[in-house]
């Protein structure tokens, strides 16, 4: 009997001990299953989290690639002024809408690196507005990763794609040379104690004072002015010294190149902190073909009468029967009326007395054989002192007073060119190293700069295509044919005018000047001039070398040549900008005053009446974009 009882007591103990393992069975496995879970959340989260990082760099990609695109378009759209610029400057922007306002230059452009494609992008252009002097458009480009869909295999989609809107305006202004009173695209130099620009002084190459002790007063510039019926109200102005001030002591002395014996210089542009050298290249305005200046003067409805004829309408030299060179002679009783723009194809010969607001522009040469004075000119050449409030005072009060711009395609001659004394005299300095002015002076248009600003040859800034006998300079090419940038009645090959070493921007090469190009083309008849009654028989009948006022803003892209002698101070009443200079005078002083009605640049009292160049690209607005605007563009 108890033996039974044994083996019941240890079947229950072997039941127990089966239940306990069992339960740890059950316990080892709900920890397995909850690793498991844990493991397999943990794998999800980082393979969610390695998509997630892969999709962000993807984007990034994707925006890089847009904005590769948008640098593209501009490119494009700065190559299309590049190749118009010197005969209508925004011609090449608006032509590429001729079509529409809408245009698509690059579809699928592959973007490479190390000869591998990286992804490609979408460029759509719009033309938003456009003014006789602007135009502004906006750049919509899309970037795609790994590659446009245009480009990727059948059944593979675009992994990222960004794209962003960059909105830009183009414009025309007058240049930047029209804020000093004494602009020298070259070499300038004032060599003489004399000598006084009442305004700024620059020139874009080296500007030498030899010791001499001239006088240059400065003037700030001002980057708007705006009008209010006579009234100016001046902004922007430019601290150019640095030292925190608006107390009218800025401007001065601005060099391209360096500034040398400037020690003695009196006035402002003598001080340290108003000499400002190695500056930035101001690009000169081009007159090798009139074409744009000739549609302004139309649409100002320009003209020039002398005792109530006209002598010339908008453009002299297009009418049958018209001449090619026009004569102007004025009196008090009879002065030259000036209304708006006129082109003179050929030359033009202008002394005595104006009056209005205009500006002549010469196809060829301008001749002053005499002095060319305002009759009812400002009451005094600059303001009281540089200050804002002066010079608008002076602005206000002279707004409505003569203004005359000179501008020749070639040179500009004063005084009696026939005249022994004043042959010997420019040709000396017209002749010098210093002034010289042959299409091989490099990459940036300054001859005597080959050994760079270190002076040393054989380093890395040597202007090495100065002085080569190339004439180097750009050609349309079959990419921009491909992307129609060449401008009608060019072709692929040709020249691109004021690219390289073209520096009048004719596209063709220009040795270097010489007293040949200064005569008059045609005798001075009435078969070969306009507005002449009868024949003068020399020049030196109706010149001197006393011209000794000149009251007029003159530019020109080649040589401003004046011999000046007698007992009066010699004065520029407006401004001079030129590309070489060879004035030579004998009198007390030689004075160049600063017409401060032509600050503000495009809103100044003259904008319309100015040479004028393409204005940096300006960026309007910069946005990304939520919807791609190329999606659906298919490459041709």
């Amino acid at each position: 009997m108890y033996e039974r009882g044994t083996e019941v007591l240890h079947k229950r103990l072997n039941k127990d001990r089966d239940s306990e393992r069992g339960s740890a069975i059950v316990g080892v496995l709900v920890v397995l299953v909850g690793i498991m879970g844990i493991v397999y959340a943990t794998g999800t989260t980082s393979v969610v989290e390695v998509r997630d990082s892969r999709k962000a760099i993807d984007g990034v990609r994707a925006s890089y690639l847009a904005e590769a695109g948008a640098e593209r378009g501009v490119q494009f759209l700065e190559q299309a002024v590049k190749n118009t610029n010197m005969i209508s400057p925004l011609n090449g922007l608006t032509s590429l809408f001729a079509g529409g306002d809408t245009i698509t230059p690059f579809i699928g452009e592959g973007v490479m690196n190390d000869g591998n494609r990286v992804g490609g992008y979408t460029v759509r252009m719009t033309r938003v507005a456009t003014t006789t002097a602007s135009i502004t458009i906006a750049i919509e480009a899309t970037g795609y990763f790994p590659d446009a869909p245009s480009a990727l295999p059948e059944g593979q989609e675009v992994s990222e794609w960004r794209a962003v809107r960059s909105t830009v305006r183009y414009s025309l202004a007058p240049s930047e040379v029209f804020d000093y009173a004494y602009f020298i695209n070259n070499w300038g130099w004032f060599y003489g104690n004399t000598i006084r620009a009442f305004g700024n002084a620059r020139s874009n190459g080296q500007f030498d004072c030899a010791g001499y002790a001239p006088t240059i007063t400065g003037t700030p510039i001002y980057d708007s002015v705006a009008w209010s019926g006579s009234s100016a109200n001046l902004a922007g102005y430019n601290d150019d010294n640095g030292n925190g001030l608006t107390d009218g002591n800025d401007g001065g002395t601005f060099a391209g190149w360096d500034i040398v014996g400037a020690q003695n210089v009196q006035g402002n542009g003598g001080q340290a902190s108003n000499q400002h050298d190695f500056q930035d290249k101001i690009e000169m305005p081009n007159l090798s073909d009139l074409t744009q200046y000739e549609a302004n003067a139309i649409a100002s409805n320009s003209s020039i009468t002398i005792d109530g004829v006209t002598v010339s309408n908008a453009v002299y030299g297009d009418q049958p029967g018209e001449k090619q060179n026009l004569y102007l002679v004025g009196t008090t009783a009879k002065p030259i009326v000036l209304n708006g723009p006129v082109v003179v194809r050929g030359d033009v010969l202008i002394s005595g007395v104006v009056t209005g607001q205009g500006a002549i522009y010469s196809g060829r040469n301008v001749y002053c054989p005499k002095s060319v004075t305002y009759k009812n000119g400002p009451a005094t050449p600059r303001p009281a002192n540089n200050s804002e409030a002066a010079t608008e005072a002076w602005m206000s009060a002279n707004a409505n007073k003569d203004f005359l711009g000179l501008f020749a395609r070639e040179h500009i001659v004063v005084g009696d060119y026939t005249d022994g004394t004043w042959q010997a005299y420019v040709n000396q300095w017209m002749s010098d190293p210093l002034n010289a002015s042959a299409e091989d002076a490099g990459a940036d248009g300054i001859p005597n700069t080959l050994a760079g600003r270190d002076g040393i040859l054989g380093t890395a800034d040597d202007d090495v295509l100065e002085g080569d006998g190339i004439f180097t300079i750009e050609h349309y090419t079959e990419e921009d044919a491909a992307l129609g940038l060449i401008p009608a009645g060019k072709s692929v090959g040709d020249a691109i005018p004021g690219t390289g070493e073209d520096i009048d921007g004719d596209g063709v090469y220009d040795p270097q000047a010489t007293m040949a190009q200064i005569p008059v083309q045609n005798p001075l008849n009435p078969t070969n001039w306009g507005n002449l009654s009868s024949t003068i028989a020399s020049y030196s009948s109706i010149a001197s070398l006393r011209a000794t006022k000149l009251d007029a803003v003159f530019y020109t892209n080649h040589a401003f040549c004046w011999l000046v002698l007698g007992s009066e101070a010699a004065r520029i009443n407006g401004g001079l900008v030129s590309r070489n200079e060879s004035i030579i005078y004998g009198t007390p002083f030689m004075d160049v005053n600063q017409d401060a009605r032509m600050l503000g640049h495009s809103s100044s009292k003259f904008a319309n009446l100015l040479p004028r160049t393409v204005q940096p690209m300006e960026v309007l607005r910069w946005v990304q974009l939520d919807t791609d605007p190329n999606r659906y563009a298919v490459a041709p």
